[in-house]
């Protein structure tokens, strides 16, 4: 077998390869062999059908697959070791595969094509200069976080009169005689109608635009419990008879509200628990600081990385490797999207090589298990070492469920942070002070 690298321009090349049926001839008979004991055909005993009878009856099959099982290796053994550096995978060149006679050919010459992986520059160094905010909590942030786990950990209790948060239970009606049972969360009526649902007394009959009263058939769906199919078909006046009102009640600030909302920890009083709720505060502001830092990193290297791609070849790639899913034109339309993910790869391989940066076993393990700990909301340091076994069985288990998907999916995750962390640690960051809401408006202003 003779593999011959063409190179077209500095990102594309062309590998030929010329294979002779010296190549394949001893695997292809093999295979026939193999093929022929599992047979099954009328008038002849299992395992007894002859090798010319099988071979003209599924020999082009076998030859096609054991030839690009062959071509394949062939293909992969060069690349890795020629150490050639490739973007996407080798995709067979059309004209040459049409061109081979299968029932004729002893011989054939097969030609992929290559998108090579382009080289250039990365600026890292402080003439790049990046925001990097610290977000400050106020004593607003303190009282509105602690309202809103009262009312997480508060109850329902029933009332005589609807307000503002309330669920209403009523008996509806609409146009046409149908009846309902309505389950209406004050929070899920329109801006423009929630006045009217305000005041309602049990018993009370109100007369409410379905379309008025709600945003969209996802919710009218909810409301009356019916399918989403419906939804779109209910119209009209509703006619509502109140027959429960639930109201909230938030919950009491004491022991009991502090075991609740900080599982395994110890509060002793509110000052610890306010204490506690800052820590968690900040440490959620830590998290949304740096996830904008990698957002403003990633953006900006993107933007300003001149990378020479092999756009032909990747378009065509995007297309085999989706099984032709997407038609050509659907994948021109949304290539853009694709080359700053492509643009993206090249830079964290470039940063990943070039500073050796890995990710091993063990902080694969260790981020499970915290991933683990936090949906129980509970920490390392409260485990007893036959907890510390079931939670480490349990991230075992996380990492190898779907054929090891989350286990590529946190090796994704924490290559990512390793290559942002390298990058962050050579250019220059300047850290502004900040508070939530500066700091969300921002945010909006960058997804607009």
């Amino acid at each position: 077998m003779e593999i011959i690298l063409e190179k077209k321009d500095n990102v594309n090349a062309e590998l030929k390869v010329n294979i002779l049926e010296s190549d394949y001839s001893p695997s292809y008979k093999k295979k026939l062999k193999e093929y022929a004991k599992k047979v099954q055909l009328k008038g002849f005993r299992p395992g007894l059908v002859p090798i010319a009878l099988v071979e003209k009856m599924h020999g082009k099959s076998i030859l096609v697959e054991e030839i690009n099982t062959i071509v394949s290796d062939a293909i992969n053994n060069y690349i890795k070791e020629n150490e050639l550096s490739i973007i996407g995978d080798p995709i067979p060149e059309e004209k040459s595969m049409q061109a081979i006679n299968w029932d004729a050919n002893k011989d054939f010459n097969l030609v992929y094509t290559l998108g090579l992986t382009p080289n250039f520059n990365l600026e890292l160094s402080e003439k790049v200069q990046i925001t990097s905010y610290k977000i400050s909590y106020t004593d607003k942030i303190l009282k509105e976080t602690t309202e809103n786990l009262r009312k997480q950990f508060g109850v329902y209790e029933d009332a005589t009169i609807s307000s503002e948060e309330d669920i209403i239970y009523a008996d509806a009606t609409d146009e046409n005689g149908k009846e309902y049972k309505a389950i209406i969360p004050q929070y899920r009526v329109s801006e423009s109608e929630k006045a009217s649902f305000i005041g309602l007394e049990l018993g009370q009959t109100i007369i409410k635009d379905v379309r008025a009263s709600y945003a969209d058939d996802a919710t009218i769906a909810h409301i009356f419990a019916i399918d989403k199919k419906e939804a779109p078909f209910l119209n009209g006046n509703i006619t509502y008879t109140i027959t429960r009102i639930s109201q909230q009640k938030l919950a009491e600030i004491n022991q009991e509200f502090y075991a609740k909302v900080f599982k395994g920890a110890t509060i002793e009083n509110h000052e610890e628990f306010e204490n506690k709720l800052k820590e968690n505060i900040e440490k959620s502001y830590h998290m949304e600081s740096r996830n904008a830092l990698f957002n403003d990193i990633y953006d900006y290297y993107t933007q300003n990385t001149k990378i020479e791609l092999p756009s032909e070849f990747l378009k065509n790639w995007l297309y085999y490797k989706n099984n032709g899913k997407f038609t050509f034109d659907q994948i021109d339309s949304q290539y853009k999207s694709f080359e700053i993910g492509f643009i993206w790869d090249l830079i964290k391989t470039k940063v990943a090589v070039e500073n050796k940066l890995t990710v091993e076993a063990d902080e694969i393990m260790e981020r499970a298990t915290f991933m683990v700990l936090s949906q129980f909301g509970i920490s390392a340091s409260s485990l007893d070492e036959e907890m510390k076994k079931m939670i480490l069985s349990m991230a075992d288990n996380f990492v190898k469920k779907d054929n090891g998907k989350e286990y590529r999916k946190i090796f994704e995750q924490l290559h990512t942070e390793k290559v942002i962390n390298l990058i962050s640690s050579k250019i220059k960051l300047k850290e502004e002070n900040i508070d939530i809401e500066k700091f969300t408006e921002i945010q909006k202003s960058y997804s607009k």
